[in-house]
């Protein structure tokens, strides 16, 4: 907007001066500057050359061109170090054999492996595997390992509760259970007929009853 409104005032004034056009050809062929207008909006702009020239003082122009005043100029070593003679220390040796006397007295202080004193020993069942060096499986075949968990009474297998065995050992010592029967190497129990019509004295899947008190 401004290089527009200079450009307009300089039209104006020449078209004032002597009808001639910034934008068409100069009749005359003669500088601007003869004419009488210029390219500036303002005298003080026309004055100053359209730039300001700042006055510095050669002190000052001196001081500018060393650079800044914390810039030190670097430090250029003179002397080979290698012909500096140092000192020999006299207690090398023994100061490392002290070392090493140190650490062979700190091994002792390292803690021990041992076992967690505080560790919970692994629950496992009756039947388990991990439990003795043979692995004891129920099997069909075996019925005076299964007898163990059969009531003597009822014929039923006695539950996880007071067998004491996983769940998964338990639903084995089941199924060995019935195939035992079944191959005939174990009875049957079965409720005689006089007693069918009996109440039932306690639960005889929990024979343990709360105590109330």
């Amino acid at each position: 907007l401004i290089l527009l409104d200079s450009l307009l005032q300089e039209r104006t004034m020449l078209s004032l001066r002597g009808n001639i056009s910034i934008f068409s050809p100069n009749k005359l062929n003669l500088p601007i500057s003869q004419i009488g207008c210029s390219l500036h909006t303002s005298p003080v702009l026309k004055r100053r050359g359209a730039k300001k020239v700042r006055k510095i003082s050669e002190e000052m122009r001196e001081s500018m061109a060393k650079g800044p005043w914390y810039k030190k100029p670097t430090l250029v070593m003179t002397s080979p170090l290698g012909t500096t003679v140092h000192p020999v220390n006299k207690f090398e040796s023994k100061e490392e054999d002290f070392l090493k006397e140190v650490d062979a007295k700190s091994c002792e202080d390292f803690p021990v492996d041992i076992e967690d004193p505080y560790s919970k020993v692994p629950k496992m069942c009756v039947l388990c595997p991990r439990k003795f060096k043979e692995n004891i499986m129920p099997n069909y075949k075996n019925p005076k390992l299964l007898s163990q968990f059969v009531s003597p009474h009822t014929g039923h297998v006695y539950q996880a509760h007071i067998t004491g065995l996983c769940s998964y050992m338990q639903e084995i010592v089941e199924r060995e259970v019935d195939r035992s029967r079944v191959a005939g190497f174990m009875s049957t129990k079965v409720i005689n007929p006089q007693y069918s019509q009996d109440p039932p004295l306690f639960n005889p899947n929990k024979p343990m009853k709360p105590n109330s008190l």
